[in-house]
């Protein structure tokens, strides 16, 4: 249903700008029109060949086309034109939750779960890696975070996605700062949270990828607790980065940033044995093994979703941060 929403919001987009680009007198608007509706049509015809994430680096695609045609648009009459194009824009932006929804990594609860055999540990994470800790706490794992991260790389066939995880850092750096001027969380831990709870939609809440239509439904449920919904984006991420206690955080630092990444899904892949995918998923350091839904742990299955510490490497080696 997401994609055929992406689809259908993206043929709507492509009547807009015809629209447009046989009424505009500006030639310059004329040739970014043209621009744009290859980038649509691009994203039409990969839509119907692609994988989830890869139908979302389509639309993010088409998406940015769009708001370069909205920034070419000089010349009156374009009131109408604009709005259209804001309302193409938005429905993609929730289609591109959607579509995320689909893959996003549930929360890894700590269920007590006794741990599997070492061989089948061995298994589950990448080669040469030691045993990962049991514990919880940062002090115990800051030097494991450290090592992990020291050794992550991406793997080739994965090195795409990142790429398309980085580029939309850098696009909505704008909108993550905002959120440091307010909570003094560094723009980049919030978009990279953004990436893994939202897929980078801004129709969804940074707690849990629900709509912020409502007020969230899945764990934690209930917020934001102040105000009416639909909630701007802004205010919802303010309220996910309270109630996590992130604001109170002085110490940003890489194993600290992955503590609390990890925390943020739960700590519940460690009494397994296995390299969270929410920090791991994407690199030699992480095979198989997740959980599918609440509580419901599959060893044989493989996140489709890149884990938060990839792309944190991966931007600070673009030089973001």
């Amino acid at each position: 249903m997401s994609v055929h929403a992406a689809r259908n919001a993206l043929f709507a987009s492509l009547a807009t700008l015809a629209e447009r680009r046989d009424t505009t007198p500006d030639a310059a608007e004329k040739e970014e029109i043209a621009i744009a509706m290859l980038e649509v049509q691009s994203a039409i015809r990969d839509l119907a060949l692609a994988d989830l994430l890869a139908s979302a680096r389509a639309v993010a695609d088409a998406s940015q086309a769009l708001e370069q045609a909205v920034r070419a648009a000089r010349r009156k009459p374009f009131d109408v034109y604009l709005e259209k194009l804001q309302r193409h824009l938005a429905a993609l932006d929730e289609a591109r939750g959607a579509m995320h929804e689909v893959d996003a990594l549930p929360p890894a609860p700590e269920d007590g779960a006794a741990p599997p055999p070492a061989t089948r540990t061995r298994a589950l994470r990448g080669a040469d890696q030691p045993k990962l800790s049991t514990a919880t706490d940062f002090a115990a794992l800051k030097d494991e975070y450290a090592r992990l991260f020291a050794a992550c790389t991406v793997r080739p066939e994965r090195q795409a996605n990142i790429d398309y995880y980085v580029r939309e850092l850098e696009r909505h750096q704008d909108a993550y700062r905002a959120v440091e001027q307010q909570t003094g969380v560094p723009w980049l831990f919030t978009g990279i949270l953004h990436g893994m709870e939202c897929g980078f939609s801004f129709q969804r809440h940074l707690h849990n990828g629900d709509p912020l239509s409502a007020r969230t439904v899945r764990v934690p449920a209930g917020h934001p607790r102040a105000g009416d919904p639909p909630f701007p984006w802004l205010v919802s991420a303010v309220d996910a980065l309270q109630l996590k206690r992130l604001t109170e955080e002085t110490d940003w630092s890489i194993p600290r940033q992955l503590f609390h990444f990890e925390r943020f899904n739960g700590f519940g892949y460690r009494r397994r044995g296995i390299p969270s995918p929410y920090l791991w998923s994407f690199s030699t350091l992480y095979v198989k093994g997740k959980f599918v839904a609440d509580g419901v742990f599959d060893p044989e299955a493989v996140s489709k979703q890149s884990g938060a510490g990839v792309i944190l490497k991966a931007a600070q080696a673009r030089g973001l941060g």
